[in-house]
C-alpha cells in the first residue's frame, strides 16, 4: 500500500497503479483524479453554481486548488461542466488564471480561469520552448 501524500491544503492517495485521487483538506472534498499514464487531471464535475464571478462583463470562471496546479505532474485538465467537457492545459491555467481573493480556513486557495479561456485554443504559447541547436553548431 502506498502512503498518502500530505501537503498543506491537499492530500492524495493512489486508488490504482497510476491513478491518484486528490482531496482538499478543508472539507475532505474530492477535487479530482490524476491519471499519471496519460498526464491528465480529471476534475470533479462542475455546474453553474460552481462559477466564480470575479470578472467584469464575463460569465465567470472555474477554480482549481493552487497546490494541485503547482505540485502535480500533469499536462491536461478536463472538467465536466454542465453538458460538456472543458479541456485545457495546466500551463495555460497557471499563466492566465487569477488567484482567488476568497480563501480562509474554510475555503482553499484557488486559481480561477475564465470560462471563455478554458479550451485548447492558444495553448502552444504556454509550452516550454526546447533549446534548438543551430544548423552549423560545433559538435564536441
Amino acid at each position: 500500500m502506498i502512503t498518502p501524500k500530505q501537503y498543506s491544503q491537499i492530500w492524495t492517495e493512489f486508488i490504482a497503479k497510476k491513478l491518484e485521487r486528490i482531496y482538499v483538506k478543508q472539507n475532505n472534498f474530492i477535487a479530482g483524479e490524476i491519471d499519471h499514464s496519460k498526464k491528465i487531471f480529471y476534475s470533479v464535475p462542475r455546474s453553474a453554481k460552481n462559477v466564480f464571478h470575479l470578472f467584469h462583463n464575463d460569465p465567470g470562471g472555474l477554480g482549481i486548488n493552487e497546490e494541485i496546479l503547482l505540485r502535480n505532474d500533469f499536462d491536461i485538465i478536463k472538467i465536466k461542466y454542465c453538458d460538456r467537457v472543458l479541456t485545457t492545459t495546466r500551463l495555460k491555467w497557471l499563466n492566465l488564471g487569477v488567484t482567488s481573493p476568497f480563501c480562509n480556513e474554510r475555503i482553499d486557495k484557488q486559481i480561477i480561469l475564465k470560462l471563455s479561456l478554458i479550451s485548447m485554443n492558444d495553448t502552444k504559447q504556454f509550452e516550454p520552448q526546447e533549446k534548438q541547436t543551430e544548423l552549423f553548431a560545433e559538435v564536441i
